[in-house]
């Protein structure tokens, strides 16, 4: 397998880092998704910069690098964050090149403030190649990234997260690392009100673990209370955050209460890529690209509102399709890799 990587596509997160190697052909040929606790200092960085090391066989191979990790709050600010994970990843043994955001998207010698949380850049202009309209939405482990493509165009009303995160671009809401009461205060059941405590008890991989959702190789992540990952450990989480201690009984409550929950997070989504469709003066019936590792969940959600969704998978060439579809769950790296790829 390390054999046939002739690219890299790393993208560095504060929790997590997504890797996605492509072969000769540009074909998609390795996929990893590792934990990595950047905010707990840059030595877990290097520490997997040296396992990737071993996927890289030949000088000539290529890498390119996308990041957040440089929010983490362990670093001073994002410019510092940023120059701490470049000098990191002077320790790759290949070839390196950085996504910006600027003309020559990829680029030796980056400009810290054309690399800072551009990430999701990377997939809008992958896209922008292989379509003329579409929504696209990546539905990650923390966050949501919203994405325009007009006459094969990327469109964005501002590309920093302060921006982003106030036209609704960005949704700091993810399908694994977000807290419940970050999703709404409270959940009307039955003609009662069931307050969600707005305290860490509980997250969202909680109920899509109690509505069987995660894969297990993407439940990589510590639970809120450091505990195991059964369904009924997430259901005490979750019953912790209504503030009552769960017993069997409560079963059915705790599962109705999720299912409540994910289609409150579901449908803000879907609120805001109308808005977005709105905005750009799209049709209707626009396509909307879906990526992430929420993918699934969300393209179920919105073909029940007979929307015109599919996965990103379908646009990625290649003969093992089941590899295709799994690099989708990690598209900034996938992006930067076939980008990368695709560059003279």
């Amino acid at each position: 397998m390390k054999k046939e990587i002739e690219y890299l596509g790393i993208d560095i997160g504060g929790v997590h880092i997504k890797i996605i190697g492509l072969n000769d052909k540009k074909e998609v040929c390795y996929v990893k998704y590792l934990k990595c606790h950047l905010w707990k200092g840059i030595d877990n960085l290097k520490k997997v910069i040296k396992f990737i090391n071993t996927l890289i066989t030949n000088k000539k191979n290529k890498c390119c690098i996308t990041m957040t990790g440089e929010l983490c709050d362990t670093f001073r600010n994002r410019r510092s964050g940023a120059k701490e994970i470049l000098n990191a990843c002077k320790l790759l043994n290949c070839r390196k090149f950085y996504y910006t955001n600027s003309k020559e998207f990829l680029t030796l010698r980056p400009e810290l403030d054309d690399i800072i949380s551009m990430n999701w850049h990377s997939i809008g202009r992958f896209i922008e190649k292989k379509v003329n309209n579409a929504i696209v939405i990546d539905f990650g482990s923390t966050t949501t990234d919203l994405i325009c493509i007009k006459n094969s165009q990327m469109k964005c009303k501002s590309s920093d997260d302060f921006g982003r995160l106030n036209n609704s671009e960005l949704l700091y809401t993810g399908f694994m690392r977000t807290p419940l009461f970050a999703i709404t205060p409270h959940i009307n059941y039955k003609k009662k009100k069931y307050k969600l405590i707005p305290e860490n008890f509980s997250d969202t991989s909680d109920i899509y673990r109690i509505k069987k959702r995660i894969k297990k190789d993407f439940d990589i992540d510590d639970t809120s209370d450091k505990g195991n990952k059964t369904l009924k450990a997430s259901m005490y989480r979750v019953s912790r955050s209504l503030g009552f201690d769960f017993k069997n009984e409560d079963q059915e409550l705790i599962k109705k209460i999720s299912e409540k929950i994910s289609e409150i997070q579901l449908e803000e989504i879907s609120k805001k890529i109308f808005e977005m469709i709105k905005r750009y003066d799209l049709k209707k019936n626009t396509s909307i690209i879906i990526s992430g590792i929420g993918q699934d969940m969300l393209i179920d959600f919105l073909k029940l509102k007979k929307e015109k969704v599919i996965s990103l998978a379908k646009l990625i060439k290649g003969k093992n399709k089941k590899l295709n579809k799994i690099a989708t769950y990690h598209a900034p790296a996938l992006s930067i890799a076939m980008l990368l790829a695709g560059s003279k």
